[in-house]
Parts: C-alpha cells; sequence; structure tokens
C-alpha cells in the first residue's frame, strides 16, 4: 500500500509526463530560423564592434601623441628652448669607452648615445649591444632622446601604435616576427624592439634649408647633409651634403619653427585607424598628425603638401621635381590590396620638407585631391631669412 503522500508524488510526476509528452519539439525549421537571427544579429553588430573598437586604439594612439606633446613642452622648458634630439658632439671624450676615444664627428657621437641610452632602459649588455659602424641613429633611433628624458624601462607603451600588432607584441615579450634586418643592412635587429610605430620631424636629423657651415679641418662652407631614402626594403639611406659638418644633427631651438601649427612634429608610417591599413604616401591615406604646436589634426595624404626631391640641392631649387620611390611591404603594417610593393608618388609631409622653415599643411586648395603636378609650384618653403630657392 502505498501512503498518501507516496500516491500525490506518483500523481504530480504523472501529470508532468504528459504535459512533457504533449509539448512539441523543434522543428528543423525552427533551428533554421533561429540561426538566420542569430546570423543577422551579427551581421548588424560586428561592424558596429569592430568600429567601436577601431575609434578605442585610435583614441588610445592619439592619447600617446598628447603624451609625447606634453612630455616634448617640458624638455623645451628644462633645456633653454631646445627640442629633444640625441646631442653628443665632436671633440669630446666617449664615456663608454674611457680614456681612449675622442668623437670625431656628431654622428658618431650620437651613435653611441643612442646605443648607451638602450643598454640603461633596457638593461642591455654591450655584448647584445655593439654600436653599428656608420650608423646615422636620428633615423631610426631619434625616440631614445625623449626615453632618456622620460626615464623609464622599454619597451615604451607610449611609443607604439595600438594598432601596430608587431611592436605590440614586442611589448609583450614575443619577439618572433622580428624583420631579418637590423633598419640600417646591419644584424642589429634587436634595435626593432624598441622601435617606435611614430616618425618624428626631420628637424633632428636634417638641416634648414639655410644650414650651411664650414668643416673642422677648415676650406669653404659647405651644405649640411640632407638624408634621403635609398632603399625602403632595407631602409638604407644616402645623403646630399656633409655628414661631417658641426651642428648638422643634433638639438635645435623650438623658436625655429616657423609654422607651429602647420609643421608636422610626428606621424606614423601607415594610416591604421580608418579602415583598410594605408602606407602613409599613398594618396588616399588619412591619419592623425601631431603638429609643433602641440594640436592633433586628422589629414589625408593628398591634402598635405607634397615635397620635392631631396637628393639634389639643385632639385629642391624649384620644388616641382618629386621624389618618388617604391615601398616594399614589411613586417610593420600591410599595404592596400595585400601588395607586395607600392609605387609612391611623393614624399608628402614625411621625408622631404625644407628643415623648420616649411610648412606641411594645408595644401594649396586648387590642387588637394590631386597627384602632384610638375608644372605646378607648390610653396612648401617661401618664407625664413633665405626665400625662395635652397
Amino acid at each position: 500500500m502505498h501512503s498518501g503522500y507516496e500516491f500525490d508524488r506518483m500523481l504530480a510526476w504523472g501529470r508532468e509526463y504528459e504535459i512533457v509528452k504533449n509539448q512539441r519539439a523543434f522543428a528543423l525549421r525552427d533551428c533554421v530560423f533561429g540561426t538566420a537571427v542569430l546570423a543577422a544579429l551579427a551581421a548588424v553588430t560586428l561592424p558596429a564592434l569592430s568600429k567601436v573598437r577601431m575609434d578605442s586604439m585610435r583614441q588610445a594612439c592619439i592619447g600617446n601623441y598628447r603624451f609625447i606633446a606634453s612630455t616634448s613642452s617640458s624638455y623645451i622648458n628644462d633645456n633653454a628652448g631646445k627640442m629633444w634630439a640625441l646631442n653628443w658632439k665632436a671633440g669630446t671624450l666617449n664615456p663608454m669607452v674611457p680614456g681612449t676615444q675622442y668623437f670625431s664627428t656628431d654622428s658618431e657621437a650620437q651613435s653611441y648615445q643612442a646605443i648607451g641610452i638602450y643598454r640603461r632602459l633596457a638593461n642591455l649588455t654591450a655584448q647584445q649591444t655593439p654600436v653599428p659602424a656608420g650608423w646615422v641613429p636620428q633615423i631610426l633611433s631619434a625616440h631614445t632622446a625623449l626615453l632618456d628624458y622620460v626615464n623609464q624601462p622599454i619597451p615604451a607603451s607610449f611609443m607604439v601604435c595600438p594598432s601596430d600588432s608587431t611592436r605590440q607584441e614586442f611589448l609583450d615579450g614575443d619577439y618572433s616576427n622580428l624583420p631579418a634586418s637590423g633598419g640600417d643592412g646591419s644584424s642589429s635587429v634587436w634595435r626593432w624592439i624598441y622601435s617606435s610605430s611614430y616618425q618624428w620631424d626631420v628637424y633632428q636629423w636634417s638641416p634648414s634649408r639655410t644650414y650651411q657651415a664650414q668643416a673642422p679641418w677648415g676650406g669653404p662652407l659647405r651644405w649640411a647633409a640632407m638624408p634621403y631614402h635609398l632603399s625602403t626594403t632595407t631602409n638604407l639611406w644616402s645623403f646630399d651634403g656633409d655628414t661631417t659638418l658641426p651642428g648638422a644633427f643634433g638639438p635645435k631651438l623650438a623658436a625655429d619653427v616657423r609654422f607651429p601649427s602647420q609643421k608636422v612634429f610626428l606621424s606614423d608610417d601607415y594610416a591604421r585607424h580608418n579602415g583598410q591599413t594605408r602606407y602613409f604616401a599613398e594618396q588616399s591615406a588619412a591619419q592623425d598628425l601631431l603638429f609643433h604646436d602641440g594640436s592633433v589634426r586628422y589629414f589625408r595624404t593628398d591634402s598635405t603638401n607634397p615635397g620635392w626631391n631631396p637628393q639634389t640641392r639643385s632639385s629642391r631649387g624649384n620644388m616641382t621635381n618629386r621624389f618618388q620611390f617604391t615601398k616594399e611591404a614589411d613586417a610593420f603594417g600591410a599595404l592596400s590590396n595585400g601588395a607586395r610593393s607600392v609605387a609612391c608618388k611623393a614624399g608628402w609631409y614625411r621625408w622631404t620638407r625644407g628643415g623648420l622653415f616649411g610648412w606641411d599643411v594645408p595644401r594649396l586648395s586648387s590642387m588637394v585631391g590631386k597627384l602632384p603636378s610638375p608644372g605646378v609650384v607648390e610653396n612648401e618653403v617661401n618664407t625664413g631669412p633665405a626665400t625662395g630657392t635652397w
């Protein structure tokens, strides 16, 4: 005999069984419909989420710009109005080789200075970080001067764009994607670990257009060297002028910048935050630019001044001979549509600006959106102590 309690339980279970048995199971069409709804929701939300993520990374990148701007301003205040740059000089004793070696040129002195900063801030040994022969540190390692001023361990996150996935890996200690070259044809690939996504104004390693001086051994006045890209594959450079002139490399006065609100101080090799990544010199590339006055503004490349060919002083004179070069794909940013290389029709605001005297934006309004025309003089440089040609 079942007790009343057990009977009630069995009766309740039977009712639940009848309810479940009579419920209709999910049909195949219900599953298909549910999947379609989820797919539609994903199609609507994923692009929005992607845009939110891109916008947040752009804002983080702009935050890097603003930190660098404020730190640079602090440096100027602390250093008698001079902008930060490597500043060791020729004729001084090499502190890294005590009592035995005097620097013969500014460039040699600043090579040792940059490597010394790397060693101290990254806790590296002399065996790990030899000083490359014939190296011009201002090209890839100009930022070491600011790192030295901030005096924080490196790699430094404020030097890396959040969308620069390769350098972000370096920040995380993953060096599997290091380029095969040290950037100057050497094997010193470790320097890429501490490199920056950002490229700096040429003031640290390129003279103003009026800069002439006498070489240490005397003789006539000589033009200070103007660097230009010899190969974008290995990042090799060449120079028109004399690299041994004192003062050609090193700090410059902030007051010498003729158009601080129109002259670019910092940018990226790649436009990373507006859809497909593009190399900066592609006509349709667009990115935020940091100017010498500390402002950050967004520009499409073909709305900036296109520059001119820096390879000879004669071609700089009329500013109609544009600097054309080919950029090869590298580890730090893909080219449009997965291309292995792209032909660049102008150096734009990056490589070919006249020292501290020229401006970079805005371009002539009639030329915005167009490739440079050899028949049109676009006056990047037409003011300062020596107006007109170089």
